[in-house]
């Protein structure tokens, strides 16, 4: 059954329509500015300068008539306005102005109507008109509009009344401009993304494209680092990835491959054994004797205990055996292990010595840790040397201020090689690759060790030279 294809657009497709999206969206906004917008942005500029015109001159409204009039004329010449200001000390005005002559404030009656709406609006009022003679109360917009603005200020001596009025430019030639200008911009500016787009889009999927044909062989001998210009940093760390996650996966695949090689001679074994030595005590007259059911049961044991091995340490892989933490001496109860351990041993030569100062009392799973030792000491037993000897030893350790009770395994056989020591915890790792099932027995002992120990956030390693034998500890806090 073929695979489905997997939807969407293509990466390199959706760059360059993202790109050309964002350069669209920047130009609607310039295009609303600067041609839809353009008229109402250019009257509230307008409206900000003769406002803020008029809160200068009223900073100076109780100035001198010459300072108050060189002061206007100067802000008429920037802004292009004409200014009146009427003070009045409640009997006479005096009239302060500078006024084009055509100006609406040249007309007295029409001042005089400017000042009454400015108090009806409550002081002050600003709005647009077309006709200069007449005054309406809505504000309107035509080819000739100007602003006006009228403030009624309080003063010690009486009121004054600020009025600046301003021609309002018309924008529609402007604005014809900036719309010619904006299509060639606009026009350009999307070719011009579109190529961006198409950069960037090559520039990122060429690599992407790659690595991803690379990664249907990962984990297998076909899979190839991707080699030259990787593209950016997030693509080479991509390639990086991707080899080392291959040769992991091709490292696990060797294990695998090795597990199931092991697991199935050690199953077969023993099963080969029972199943010929009971055809024979069926068959053969007289081989129904103890010797015979003696290993038919110590093969059931082995296969048992590989069993049981296997298990453990795919539930505590797994974290479906959870740790069942109580406070034991510890101590003791090496001494009952070691002491039951040697006793059973001692009829084939075995010496055990376990060494210690006085008793600890920790916090963990009793079962567990007899089992970690269990392992450690029928590991070493395995491995020593022809004295048969080996040392169990407990001491305290501090690290960084904080305690840990140390057991050390030793043995005098012939030692871990150093290209070995890193692997020596994996499971169903073999030193010598040779499947002596009388030395090294099931296999899962050390790794069952190594998952027991960091679940009780303790620390485990091994100390060992070629020829001088090997030094197994862990490491528990106390």
């Amino acid at each position: 059954m073929k695979n489905k294809k997997s939807g969407g657009f293509k990466l390199r497709t959706k760059l360059i329509v993202i790109t050309a999206l964002f350069t669209a969206l920047i130009l609607t906004v310039i295009w609303l500015l600067f041609v839809v917008f353009l008229d109402d942005f250019y009257r509230l500029a307008k409206s900000r300068e003769i406002t803020s015109t008029a809160k200068t001159i009223e900073t100076h409204i109780d100035d001198d008539t010459q300072t108050l009039s060189d002061l206007i004329a100067s802000l008429c010449i920037e802004t292009d306005a004409n200014v009146l200001i009427r003070r009045s000390d409640g009997k006479n005005f005096e009239n302060i102005a500078f006024t084009r002559p055509r100006s609406i404030l040249s007309n007295n009656v029409t001042v005089s109507a400017i000042t009454e709406r400015a108090r009806l609006d409550g002081g002050e009022s600003i709005y647009t008109f077309s006709d200069p003679t007449a005054l309406p109360d809505v504000i309107s917009k035509s080819e000739n509009d100007n602003m006006l603005y009228a403030k009624i200020i309080t003063t010690a001596s009486g009121y004054s009344v600020i009025m600046i009025s301003v021609q309002l430019t018309p924008v529609d030639a402007t604005r014809t401009t900036i719309t010619g200008l904006l299509i060639i911009v606009s026009v350009a500016s999307i070719l011009i993304a579109v190529m961006i787009g198409y950069i960037m889009a090559s520039t990122l999927s060429s690599p992407l494209t790659k690595l991803n044909a690379a990664a249907k062989d990962i984990g297998t001998p076909a899979y190839k680092r991707l080699e030259g210009s990787p593209g950016c940093r997030e693509t080479a760390e991509l390639n990086e990835t991707l080899a080392k996650a291959s040769e992991e996966l091709q490292k696990v695949d060797d294990l695998r491959r090795e597990l199931i090689a092991n697991v199935s001679h050690d199953l077969r074994t023993p099963l080969t054994m029972i199943s010929g030595y009971g055809e024979m005590m069926r068959d053969i007259p007289g081989e129904n004797n103890a010797e015979n059911i003696q290993t038919i049961i110590d093969e059931a044991e082995h296969l048992n205990r590989l069993v049981n091995d296997m298990l453990s340490l795919s539930k505590l892989e797994s974290g479906m055996e959870q740790l069942d933490l109580t406070e034991f001496n510890i101590t003791e109860k090496v001494k009952e292990l070691v002491e039951r351990y040697g006793t059973m041993r001692a009829v084939q030569g075995y010496k055990l010595d376990f060494e210690y100062e006085r008793e600890y009392v920790i916090n963990g799973d009793e079962l567990k840790l007899l089992q970690v030792f269990y392992n450690l000491i029928n590991n070493a037993i395995n491995y020593t040397g022809e004295s048969h000897s080996v040392k169990i030893r407990q001491t305290e350790e501090n690290d960084g201020g904080k305690a840990y009770l140390r057991f050390d395994v030793i043995d005098d056989g012939e030692g871990v090689s150093p290209d070995d020591l890193p692997y020596i915890w994996d499971r169903y790792y073999k030193e010598n690759k040779a499947h002596k099932r009388a030395d090294v027995g099931t296999g899962l002992g050390l790794s069952i060790v190594k998952k027991i120990i960091e679940a009780h956030c303790g620390r485990y390693g091994v100390i060992s030279e070629p020829g001088k034998g090997a030094d197994f500890y862990i490491e528990l806090p106390i």
